[in-house]
């Protein structure tokens, strides 16, 4: 084949239709492979400097919990990548998550107030933690933290 055979009207048609399809395979793919989840970002501190790294997951769209609790407990459990610090100290759990009108109230276990093994200070990880959930619904006006009982004021 020559350079004008290659370059023909036929040909360029068919590039273009090949590149065409290509394009709405991937788009499928991708719409088809997150389907019945949702998109929500984590942000994250990163060990050894003042940085935060923020992450993308795809939670389940109709978890049994509900998608702020599903999404508490997943902020708790913390980060997945190489060098990111948990919020809270690792064994922290969810006591309760609800929601009243525009006010989430979140109460935390008591290993929340411990500072151990490399978790971030209280007072970041409250309001890393209520910044986390504001970002992500934006219904959510008001956030009542509560640990081990007590109320975390801002």
């Amino acid at each position: 084949m020559n350079c004008k055979e290659l370059l023909s009207k036929k040909n360029i048609i068919r590039i273009l239709f090949s590149l065409l399809a290509l394009a709405v395979f991937f788009i499928l793919f991708h719409v088809f492979s997150h389907l019945g989840t949702n998109r929500r970002v984590f942000t994250y501190p990163v060990s050894g400097s003042d940085k935060y790294q923020k992450e993308i997951r795809y939670l389940n769209s109709h978890p049994v919990q509900g998608k702020i609790a599903f999404y508490v407990d997943e902020l708790i459990l913390g980060p997945s990548f190489y060098r990111g610090r948990a919020l809270f100290t690792p064994g922290t759990h969810v006591e309760y998550c609800f929601l009243r009108e525009n006010s989430l109230y979140v109460g935390l276990s008591k290993e929340a107030a411990l500072q151990e093994n490399g978790a971030v200070g209280i007072k970041d990880a409250c309001a890393l933690f209520k910044s986390n959930i504001k970002m992500n619904f934006t219904g959510i006006k008001n956030i009542e933290l509560f640990i081990d009982g007590n109320y975390i004021a801002d």
